[in-house]
């Protein structure tokens, strides 16, 4: 389903429209939100899988732009990236 995200997590799971700049924003809040809550997120959008989780090892940097990864970790085809990063590569 091209533009519906899936997002999955411990206990439940949600399908969110991602086709505006809009709908994405919302899409990684609620990602953010679900997991701060639950400590690992997985969520698909237009056949591409990433991992999000709550980081509790020293912070690494993202692999793109080399920014400062603190407290959620987006795995994205084997690479860790911060949101931008990710929200951009998926675009």
């Amino acid at each position: 389903m091209k533009s519906i995200a899936q997002v999955s997590f411990p206990g439940g799971g949600l399908f969110l429209p991602a086709k505006t700049p809009y709908e994405r924003q919302v899409l990684f809040e609620y990602v953010d939100q679900y997991t701060k809550r639950h400590g690992r997120v997985r969520f698909s959008l237009n056949r591409r899988e990433c991992t999000v989780t709550v980081s509790d090892q020293p912070p690494t940097q993202c692999a793109v732009c080399d920014q400062r990864l603190d407290h959620l970790t987006y795995s994205l085809a084997g690479r860790r990236l911060c949101r931008y990063c990710v929200s951009q590569d998926l675009a």
